[in-house]
């Protein structure tokens, strides 16, 4: 049985990235933003909250699946996620009102995105023990090559066939892949050591009582806040800051995910190496820097290399935390505990992109103070990865 472990594990690494590029056609959001809301004549801030719904619902549904996942597998949980997507993204193509836009690719679209995203993550870190950071960035990297290979295609498809027609064509995509992703998932071995040898794990009700989770939370809602305010204004954004045309609005959108794919892997990698609080404190000072310079970036070249290193650090902010949150809680509630964690993602898109929509409204269209805003958040949160330090397990906390 154990000859076969290094081929069954490949193969799950490839199930976990299929079934990762998927989901990832979240990310391609803003492509279809724009045209909703002239189709349908609705306010930007009002459309931009269905992205903000997603995001919520995507943590949601992780804790959800790591609930699920020891109990049913891997297989399992992707495949109900990939139904559940499938279905939201069906109701989203016949919405006639906010409400039905809402349910379908906010509610029901971020609950399937959410149970798909945590499998393969907690998956692949138990099948790769010696070498975690690596191993989960190149699985979440999947997430952010599936937004850069289908942004051009739904801007495409949305010119000739509508936002609404394009929804569908994404729910039979989505659909198809998860489900042949999710053949090639396997639980890993029961008798794989723990991550860096790490015998006792916080239990989530033990890891939610320590003072560390909360400053993680914090920490990591505001890298996500930053990173998910440029994902969901990227074209919009750009059309107003740099004067960029909507087929130059569709390529950043493309160059942002490469470089968040890119980012996933880096940032995972790194952590192995450098460990992952110091790739996390180099990066929110890298989204500080830059968001500080952003009103500078008023042609095509310089914005698109402004968002390529946001989306290169955000996605190098989501590549290292299931490092942190392996390390300093343990392995074997890893997939519920870094649900919790990943809560943050959910509340950073619902601050991150609405912060933008009132900052629009209170500076006339002006995204300065958000830029400031954003800034600020970046200096915060290196100061926070500065003062955070690994728990000490208790009895109480751990198993």
């Amino acid at each position: 049985m154990k000859q076969t472990h290094p081929q069954r594990r490949v193969l799950v690494v490839i199930g976990s990235i299929i079934c990762q590029f998927c989901v990832g056609m979240l990310y391609s959001w803003s492509v279809f933003q724009t045209p909703i809301s002239q189709m349908f004549g609705w306010d930007t801030g009002a459309v931009s909250l269905t992205f903000s719904i997603s995001t919520f619902m995507l943590p949601v549904a992780m804790i959800v699946a790591g609930l699920l996942l020891p109990r049913r597998g891997p297989r399992w949980v992707a495949s109900l996620g990939g139904i559940i997507l499938a279905i939201g993204l069906l109701i989203a193509s016949q919405s006639h009102s906010l409400v039905m836009l809402y349910v379908g690719f906010g509610f029901l679209g971020g609950a399937g995105v959410g149970l798909v995203y945590g499998v393969p993550i907690a998956t692949c870190a138990g099948w790769y023990p010696e070498s975690t950071g690596l191993i989960t960035g190149l699985a979440v990297a999947g997430f952010g090559l599936g937004s850069s290979v289908y942004a051009p295609i739904a801007t495409n498809l949305i010119s000739h066939i509508g936002p609404m027609n394009t929804f569908l064509v994404q729910a039979c995509v989505s659909f198809v892949g998860i489900l042949l992703g999710s053949l090639l998932l396997k639980a890993p071995p029961s008798t794989q050591a723990a991550p860096g040898g790490q015998t006792g794990s916080y239990t989530p009700g033990g890891m939610l009582r320590t003072w560390q989770y909360w400053i993680l939370l914090i920490m990591y809602i505001l890298a996500n806040a930053t990173g998910l305010m440029v994902v969901g204004y990227a074209s919009p954004m750009g059309q107003q800051l740099a004067h960029i045309t909507t087929a130059q609005a569709s390529a950043v959108v493309s160059i942002l995910a490469i470089s968040n794919t890119l980012g996933r892997f880096l940032g995972g990698a790194m952590s192995d190496r450098f460990g992952p609080f110091r790739v996390v404190i180099f990066l929110y000072l890298v989204n500080a820097a830059t968001m500080f310079s952003m009103k500078l970036m008023t042609n095509f070249v310089l914005y698109a290399l402004a968002v390529a290193i946001l989306a290169c650090s955000f996605g190098g902010m989501v590549g290292a935390y299931p490092s942190i949150v392996l390390d300093y809680f343990g392995k074997t509630y890893y997939s519920v505990n870094y649900g919790l964690v990943f809560l943050a993602f959910g509340i950073g898109g619902l601050l991150g992109p609405q912060i933008v929509s009132q900052v629009l409204r209170l500076q006339n269209g002006d995204y300065t103070l958000a830029f400031w805003i954003a800034g600020g958040a970046g200096i915060a949160g290196a100061l926070l990865a500065l003062l955070c330090r690994k728990p000490v397990p208790g009895k109480r906390h751990t198993s």
